[in-house]
């Protein structure tokens, strides 16, 4: 990424039994991106029209090139076979009437090049959030930092204090006493509990059962893996559907009582 590149955050707004979010163009790429979420069961030419409504108010909004593409709650495409030729759609205004121009295929040539110019975006997206290249590489670097600083922490504790511990219990005889003392007293607590004279605690009992059913649930995944893997995509599945539909939630909150903080 160069310094002066510039990257814009996305803007969402809820539509009732959908939501959009709208991102404007990346470097070098000619259009903006338009996802349509569909939270709510509807059929697909109902979420054609949506998308096709969509692009032209986006378009009277922001001038750049878009594409846009529906999603399901789970975060897949939604499927428009059958009421439309491809399920993305490019749209632009025409240069000289300004008209709406909808194509449902894969644009190339035919898509204006204006999005390309630095000036033209920032013009257009000005009410847009923004970083330029230099911003992020700095957040970059004050990341990496901090993620250094936490390194050496974890350094210092899993090493060189009980590095000096160890040395403590060297010149220090009651410490090494006491260390012996606790390590005594450790032992015999874990004799007695391996002799059952020594009922386990809540939590070892609890540690124990989970292993039992970690134990027990690798056991039937080397088993079937097939059937693994499809309980792992269900899983994901309905995990992004849960996120989308909070999303969704949110977007709604904030169109009847303004933003939420944080």
């Amino acid at each position: 990424m160069e310094p002066d590149d510039i990257r814009f955050g996305s803007l969402k707004e809820d539509r009732g039994w959908y939501f959009v979010e709208y991102t404007p163009p990346i470097p070098n790429y000619r259009f903006s991106t338009l996802c349509v979420c569909i939270v709510e069961g509807h059929d697909a030419q109902a979420v054609a029209f949506a998308i096709e409504k969509e692009a032209r108010d986006w378009l009277m909004r922001y001038q750049a090139p878009l594409m846009a593409t529906a999603f399901s709650a789970d975060g897949g495409i939604f499927s428009l076979k059958g009421v439309r030729p491809i399920d993305h759609m490019v749209a632009w205004r025409d240069s000289e009437s300004s008209q709406v121009v909808f194509r449902w295929e894969l644009v190339k040539d035919a898509l204006p090049d204006i999005a390309l110019d630095r000036n033209f975006l920032q013009k257009t997206f000005a009410d847009v959030p923004s970083k330029t290249g230099a911003e992020i590489q700095n957040e970059v670097v004050k990341d990496v930092a901090a993620r250094k600083v936490g390194w050496w922490l974890v350094f210092v504790w899993a090493v060189v204090v009980p590095l000096g511990v160890a040395v403590l219990e060297w010149w220090s005889d009651l410490l090494g006493l006491v260390v012996l003392l606790y390590a005594f007293v450790k032992a015999i607590i874990h004799a007695l509990r391996l002799m059952g004279h020594l009922p386990k605690s809540d939590r070892e009992r609890e540690k124990e059962a989970q292993e039992l059913r970690m134990r027990h649930h690798h056991y039937h995944c080397e088993r079937n893996p097939e059937g693994f893997e499809r309980l792992k995509a269900e899983s994901f599945r309905r995990e992004e559907i849960a996120r989308t539909k909070a999303e969704a939630l949110v977007l709604k909150v904030q169109a009847r009582n303004g933003p939420i903080d944080g």
